[in-house]
């Protein structure tokens, strides 16, 4: 009974090495994010790139702290397929996002963000599109 319980120990304590190198993994990992939020990268790219290391900890975190890395095929299968299903119902609304019309603007609002800075510097309340600013 002793040579059981102490091989579960043993086995117990040899991933404690395994998991600090995947804590400071994902400690450098979230120190890349914090570094990568104070600088402005445009468009879609601070996105993906943000998305990228999001889903490089997640996997870290499904592998190692939940036991997937040892784990047999089914268990792994379910991961992959609710993964699948995720990402067709994060997909399909964004494609169907996509095919509408763009909203519509009201008729002065490329103007609205001029007259808005113009009625301040004046200390005045912004005149209406419609209206002269002075008569």
């Amino acid at each position: 009974m002793s040579d059981h319980t102490s091989a579960a120990a043993t086995a117990a304590h040899s991933h404690a090495g395994r998991y600090l190198v995947v804590w400071a993994a994902l400690m450098a990992l979230t120190a890349l994010t914090w570094g990568l939020s104070t600088i402005h990268i445009p468009g879609l790219a601070g996105v993906a790139v943000a998305l990228a290391i999001a889903m490089v900890k997640g996997t870290l975190v499904a592998l190692f702290f939940m036991h997937l890395w040892d784990q047999p095929g089914p268990n792994r299968l379910v991961l992959v397929t609710s993964l699948v299903f995720v990402a067709v119902l994060v997909t399909l609304p964004l494609l169907d996002n996509a095919t509408r019309f763009p909203l519509a603007n009201p008729p002065d609002a490329e103007t609205a963000p001029q007259r808005i800075r113009d009625a301040i510097l004046n200390e005045g309340p912004p005149a209406p599109a419609h209206a002269p600013a002075h008569p």
